[in-house]
């Protein structure tokens, strides 16, 4: 049986991984990485799943906004998308809808950084 490791984003049998490691869903090579890539892995892991919710909430915008000054560039890119997101949308409902009318330039920013719906798909662009 084949495990998805969560730094690495492979597939790998189930050798691959130590009691340990297994239960944090990383292969015995990530294990041994430095903590700064698990912990961008992290901090992205996040700052997606508080896209994903269906509320932002205020909390969470305090946490975007000291994600905004992380000193890994990567992360701090993506929470200032998702906090100005934020600001003009914190439901989900009807959120990337509402973007792609109103501003098409994020819109278009948030789908070249892989935030997207997959229930959201073009039907036509006619």
């Amino acid at each position: 049986m084949e495990y998805i490791c969560r730094i690495c984003n492979q597939p790998r049998p189930e050798s691959a991984f130590t009691e340990k490691s297994h239960s944090l869903h990383t292969c015995k090579k990530c294990n041994v990485l430095p903590n700064q890539r698990t912990e961008e892995r992290d901090q992205l892991d996040e700052i997606f799943k508080i896209f994903m919710q269906t509320r932002i909430s205020q909390k969470d915008t305090v946490r975007l906004k000291t994600l905004c000054t992380s000193k890994y560039p990567r992360v701090a890119v993506h929470a200032t998308l998702v906090f100005e997101v934020s600001q003009l949308r914190p439901y989900k409902k009807g959120r990337f809808a509402f973007l792609e009318q109103k501003y098409p330039e994020l819109a278009k920013r948030i789908e070249d950084a892989g935030f997207f719906y997959p229930q959201y798909i073009k039907t036509n662009s006619n």
